[in-house]
Formats: C-alpha cells, structure tokens, sequence
C-alpha cells in the first residue's frame, strides 16, 4: 500500500511541476500586461495635455512598488512638474504604491548641412 502511494507520488510530482511552471508563467504574463496598460494609460495622460514631450516606462518588482522612469527636459520646469503630476494623477487612482524616478532626457543633437554619403570607387 506504502509503495504504490509513494510511485504514485513521484508519477504525479512532473505533472505538478509542469502545472505550477505554467502558473508561474500566466502570472508574469498578466503582471506585464498591467505594466503595459499603465505605461499606455500614462503615456496618453502626458501626450493629451502635453504632446509627446516625454516617454515613460512602467515596471513592477516582485515584491517593490510600480516603478515609473520618466526622462523629462529640466531646462523647461513647468513641464516636469507638469508630468510629475500627471503620473501622480494616474498612479493614485490604482491601489498600492509606486516610485516615480525622473532624469534628464538628452539632448538632441542637430546635424549642421547634409551628411556626405561616402564615394565608392572601382578598383
């Protein structure tokens, strides 16, 4: 009776293994899907008030709050504060906690007169 309880048990343990693997998966898979529906969510929040000014990425930890990162144009303050508000706008009307981590963005460089494509010459 002990023997063919413990063979079913280990017949059974890859089936277990591979149905909690499969859980594991479907949980990462609808945590991302949140992550991408608040990025959007956000990101439209900014370009309807703003325009596409900036380009916010949405991220969540195994046990850490949302993380937004936001590359923001300090030379302009009104803007930043602007954006600031409007992540926290959107991210208080979820339950729970986020972090909000804003840089400087960039700043684009504008290429003077055209770019000389090279010259191939035959041998």
């Amino acid at each position: 009776m002990l023997t063919s309880l413990v063979v079913g048990l280990f017949m059974g343990l890859p089936i277990l293994v591979v149905v909690l693997l499969l859980e594991l998966a479907a949980w990462r898979g609808r945590v991302r899907a949140a992550a991408i529906e608040r990025q959007i969510t956000l990101t439209d929040a900014i370009a309807g008030e703003l325009g596409p000014v900036v380009a916010p990425v949405v991220r969540k930890g195994l046990w850490g709050p949302w993380r937004i990162e936001v590359a923001v144009p300090w030379a302009r303050a009104a803007t930043v504060g602007r954006v600031v508000a409007i992540a926290h706008e959107v991210f208080s009307r979820g339950r729970g906690r986020y972090e909000l981590v804003v840089t400087p963005q960039e700043e684009r460089s504008v290429a003077r007169g055209p770019i000389a494509a090279p010259r191939l010459r035959a041998a």
